[in-house]
């Protein structure tokens, strides 16, 4: 139990006058901020080419997408956008004769998933249209999910990804055009 001759030694006086006289100046101009804020006044907003950068900054992000976690590289760990990984995918689908890609979504582990960064993919769910008359779909599918399956693996060291594969639509072959 404490020994009431032994209290805590009050600040002195000097020293709580200048706390109370700092404390009023930050009031002060949390006040004087409010108000210039209210009244539209420029001071105190921000400039048109910093609201620009941000705008611009939050459009980039949402057009990109989350960052995705790779498999580590001998220089380190590395991270794709949500973009770059769906650019791939569709670009390998597209290349395949009889193919065209529609959607396609990831699964991804839970190692560093947030709602900024994502895990490694373990999944990826591709919908995709097929030229109308291609002679065989089952062997279409296989040959769009052995394409991705390799692209993941050459480009990304994508190894364990699983490709679900959805024929979606069918689509007339393009028209060749001789001049």
């Amino acid at each position: 139990m404490p020994d009431p001759d032994q209290r805590a030694p009050e600040p002195d006086e000097p020293e709580q006058a200048a706390t109370a006289r700092y404390l009023a100046l930050i009031r002060a101009v949390h006040d004087e901020w409010d108000e210039l804020e209210s009244a539209g006044d420029r001071s105190v907003q921000l400039s048109a080419g910093a609201l620009s950068t941000i705008k611009e900054s939050v459009r980039a992000d949402a057009r990109h997408g989350a960052h995705v976690q790779m498999p580590p590289t001998p220089a380190g760990p590395f991270s794709v956008s949500e973009l770059t990984l769906r650019t791939l995918v569709r670009r390998t689908i597209d290349a395949v004769p009889d193919a065209r890609a529609l959607r396609t979504s990831f699964e991804y582990g839970s190692d560093g998933s947030s709602v900024r960064s994502r895990g490694l993919p373990t999944r990826a769910s591709c919908r995709i249209s097929a030229r109308l008359g291609a002679p065989d779909l089952p062997t279409l599918a296989d040959e769009v999910r052995a394409a991705v399956l390799l692209a993941c693996e050459t480009e990304l060291g994508l190894t364990d990804l699983t490709v679900d594969l959805h024929i979606e639509d069918l689509h007339d072959a393009p028209e060749h055009h001789e001049h």
